[in-house]
């Protein structure tokens, strides 16, 4: 899902990143680092501290989950590689065969911005994310993810109702420095607060892919199959990429919205930033999403045969 149109510098800049060797994790404590000397050598407005992603994205523990995730996913793909060595003949090509199977089923549907849906209220979206999870069939809930989605709007909705409560008291007022201020830290909080959002998403987002991963390997009997599985993960990475898009949206309108008075030199570069911001966090989920297909794979191989122990 690509809000913002790849010959974007700063989604180029990201995806050349993520064609070196580099693990995703590696990628993004590479950026918060960068964004941690950036905001310790420059003497920067506390305004300016809340629209660091990286940060943001750390502070809300994604860094951690990711790693954790890259983890479980190398550890399981060493396993599956192992496991392949030792087959042959009919064993083996009948393994392969079911991996492929699995693959085929883990494959992200194609969609496009002009595919998407109107905005999901919000018992809606906590509703499709909820019945998609409970498909998984592991012990973890996704109140979290949807308790962060609604907030979001929720804020939206409030910061909506202000300008229009502004314009009100401007028409009382000389037009002037003051209601220009007012306007100015309008946008910025709206701007810092869309960053900050994307974030904690995307960042419950890759903690739910690592429980779930968790959960998988460590699980008892499976109650549903590695290919039922990797269906819904499916569908629930694009349910949140479009809930991404949807979102970055309605802060844009927000921003648009509140910077009525501002120049197009001022509000269009925090507009951008929020659209570029959505779309890396949207590929920063499809890449975690991939760190579990070898999780699965493991998990096909368990539950058809014994593994040999350690």
């Amino acid at each position: 899902m690509d809000v913002i149109a790849e010959g974007d510098p700063g989604f180029k800049r990201t995806k050349d990143l993520m064609h070196r060797n580099s693990t995703l994790s590696q990628v993004l404590r590479e950026a918060k680092e960068k964004e941690e000397q950036w905001t310790t050598n420059e003497v920067t407005m506390e305004t300016d501290k809340k629209t660091h992603y990286g940060l943001l994205f750390d502070e809300f523990q994604g860094l951690s989950h990711l790693e954790a995730l890259e983890m479980l996913s190398r550890e399981s793909e060493v396993k599956v590689k192992s496991i392949l060595n030792s087959l042959s003949g009919e064993e083996l090509e009948t393994l392969k065969l079911e991996l492929e199977h699995l693959k085929e089923a883990f494959s992200l549907a194609e969609f496009s911005e002009e595919e998407e849906e109107e905005k999901k209220e919000d018992d809606d979206f906590t509703k499709e994310i909820t019945e998609l999870f409970s498909q998984l069939h592991v012990s973890s809930k996704p109140e979290k993810l949807a308790r962060a989605r609604n907030t979001a709007y929720e804020w939206i909705r409030t910061s909506l109702e202000k300008p229009l409560e502004e314009k009100e008291e401007g028409e009382k007022q000389l037009e002037g420095e003051t209601t220009e201020q007012i306007n100015k830290n309008s946008i910025e909080d709206i701007h810092a607060f869309a960053i900050r959002s994307l974030a904690e998403l995307t960042a419950c987002s890759i903690e739910l892919f690592h429980k779930t991963a968790a959960l998988v390997l460590h699980g008892r009997k499976q109650e549903v199959t590695a290919i039922e599985r990797s269906r819904t993960l499916s569908q629930m990475t694009v349910v949140l990429c479009k809930e991404l898009s949807s979102l970055s949206k309605e802060f844009t309108t927000c921003l648009t919205t509140a910077g009525v008075r501002e120049k197009a030199d001022v509000l269009n570069p925090l507009i951008t930033a929020v659209f570029l911001e959505a779309s890396n966090s949207a590929s920063y989920i499809q890449d975690a999403f991939q760190l579990l297909l070898p999780v699965l794979e493991i998990s096909l191989i368990e539950n058809k045969t014994e593994l040999p122990e350690a």
